[in-house]
């Protein structure tokens, strides 16, 4: 299913009504010191209004609709630096079973995630946050019938209110598999990690000798390599969409800011240093939806690389959409530097999304070998 324009925009105004409403900085601020830090009273909300069930295919449950449909959703969820469970489990987590090879996992678990009975996670990223298979930390060996899953993810998203974490395992010569297994299952351990961004959760995930069933497995062993490039550009996506979300509403807040804030009897808007940074946060986000709209369309078009669409926004959206924070906090002055001013709390969400799913500099590399090679 895919939405008309002004089906889009009506989805966008209603989404942003409601997250206004109902997610406001009062609320994500009491969750900064949450042991699960997750909003239950929104996202039950947010399910019943089937944003969890936007990817899943429709003989799931789910409304079958596209990236562009997704968007709009992560970016407004990204205007409140909201603390759901969006990324892990409607993101991440759906594009794992959409595209594995297992018809009695999707139907498992896939209409479990539309409806908000269950969470996914996905643990794709190595010890240092590195997507690259070869630094994948999570080793699976063994034969079919008898794998065992050791070594460990960090930056895995929700980790701790999972009820299962989908992981990209590496083999002895370094050739991915997805497996499935459960949070409380024996030898897995789940350890929230202290990060930059108290809006959402990251947590480092241990696996000692965890069986996994020859049912847990998303795709053939050794065979998961375009999956794992799939999700791993879909995690990056909607990261950076997130991020220009959050730029967008700091551009806003510090334009009215330098509107509304006299000084020497003028708006400090009228001071060209002032003018300058309105305008460079203007630029990052304008500049950066594109980036970011080029990524979409490349995870709708089958034909497309993905995984160079992902570069793209990676490269540019990344650290435009940090640096456009940051400019918003040094124009709200010494207020824009307290705890009590939200501007922390995106400056923190951006820079967050600029790190995970491979680094700027990484990603910038693989997009020159892309350009390159042509």
């Amino acid at each position: 299913m895919q939405l008309s324009d002004q089906e889009r925009d009506e989805l966008r105004d209603s989404a942003r009504k409601f997250l206004d409403n109902e997610v406001s900085s009062e609320r994500v601020r009491a969750l900064l010191d949450d042991a699960d830090g997750l909003d239950r009273t929104a996202w039950s909300a947010i399910v019943e209004l089937g944003w969890a069930a936007i990817l899943v295919p429709e003989e799931h449950g789910g409304m079958g609709a596209t990236w562009a449909e997704m968007s709009i959703i992560l970016h407004e969820v990204g205007r409140r630096v909201a603390p759901l469970p969006l990324l892990s489990s409607a993101v991440l987590g759906v594009e794992a079973l959409v595209g594995c090879t297992s018809d009695a996992l999707r139907a498992e678990w896939l209409p479990a995630i539309a409806s908000g009975e269950r969470i996914l996670t996905v643990a794709a990223q190595g010890p240092t946050g590195s997507v690259v298979p070869s630094e994948l930390g999570a080793v699976l060996s063994g034969a079919t019938g008898s794998l065992r899953l050791n070594g460990s993810a960090r930056f895995v998203p929700d980790a701790h209110i999972a009820d299962a974490i989908v992981v990209a395992a590496r083999d002895a010569n370094n050739a991915v598999t997805y497996v499935i297994v459960e949070r409380g299952a024996p030898g897995v351990t789940v350890q929230v990690e202290p990060t930059v961004d108290q809006t959402r959760r990251l947590a480092n995930v241990t696996f000692a000798d965890v069986t996994i069933a020859d049912a847990a497995l998303l795709v053939e062993p050794g065979n998961g390599a375009a999956l794992h490039t799939r999700v791993a550009a879909a995690g990056a996506v909607a990261v950076c969409i997130d991020a220009v979300g959050a730029a967008e509403q700091m551009l806003f807040m510090a334009s009215r800011y330098a509107v509304e804030r006299q000084q020497f009897g003028r708006p400090i808007g009228s001071f060209q240093a002032v003018k300058h940074h309105c305008a460079n946060m203007l630029i990052a986000v304008e500049a950066s939806r594109a980036s970011v709209a080029f990524a979409i369309n490349a995870l709708d078009d089958p034909s497309a690389d993905v995984a160079e669409g992902a570069a793209v926004a990676k490269s540019f959206a990344g650290p435009a959409c940090a640096e456009a924070c940051q400019l918003a906090v040094q124009v709200h002055g010494g207020i824009g530097f307290t705890w009590e001013h939200d501007s922390h709390l995106y400056l923190k969400r951006a820079k967050l999304d600029e790190g995970l799913f491979g680094s700027t500099s990484w990603h910038r590399r693989r997009l020159g070998q892309v350009v390159l090679s042509r």
